[in-house]
């Protein structure tokens, strides 16, 4: 039998492969593929918690959304379409499991990240690019941008949003 917890985990696979396949497809995340989803996350939410659980979805939806504005105090470190699919993410799962999957998520994207450009053959390049951008940041006050990264060096984010959420489910299940 499936309960509206199994809908919700399932709503959230459902997201992140959309998200993954747009990503990888047109190096975008669409409001159009986030926003039904955070709707659907508080929707789900109210139905299971009740005012509480409509209230812990507002929290990780908000989570989700400020991720943007540190990324943007840091210096763009995520793009506006990887924070919109934290923020539905954090809406159908709560900020708890939210706070896992950005964690997850970060691991899963550094390795996914020095993987790819061991395969690109760029790893000395990005390394360095790494080093200047972090210098840059520490020691001249100048943000971190990744708009300017060239294309071998660009890398769906969401793979590595879809590896940290799913990895997240399956340890807290």
């Amino acid at each position: 039998m499936i309960t509206l917890h199994h809908t919700t985990l399932i709503a959230t696979c459902l997201l992140l492969v959309v998200a993954v396949f747009t990503d990888v497809r047109d190096g975008r995340i669409y409001n159009a593929v986030t926003l039904p989803f955070a709707l659907l996350g508080m929707v789900l939410n109210l139905f299971t918690g009740g005012l509480t659980g409509l209230l812990l979805s507002i929290a990780g939806l908000a989570l989700g959304l400020a991720l943007f504005f540190v990324s943007g105090l840091l210096g763009r470190l995520l793009g506006a379409g990887d924070c919109k699919l934290f923020a539905a993410v954090g809406a159908l799962l709560g900020p708890q499991l939210l706070l896992w999957a950005i964690l997850y998520s970060l691991i899963a994207g550094g390795v996914f990240g020095i993987l790819m450009a061991i395969w690109r053959g760029v790893l000395q390049q990005a390394l360095h690019r790494v080093w200047q951008a972090v210098y840059f940041r520490i020691y001249m006050k100048t943000p971190m941008d990744i708009t300017d990264s060239p294309s071998k060096m660009r890398l769906p984010y969401a793979i590595a949003i879809c590896a940290g959420t799913l990895f997240t489910i399956w340890l807290r299940r």
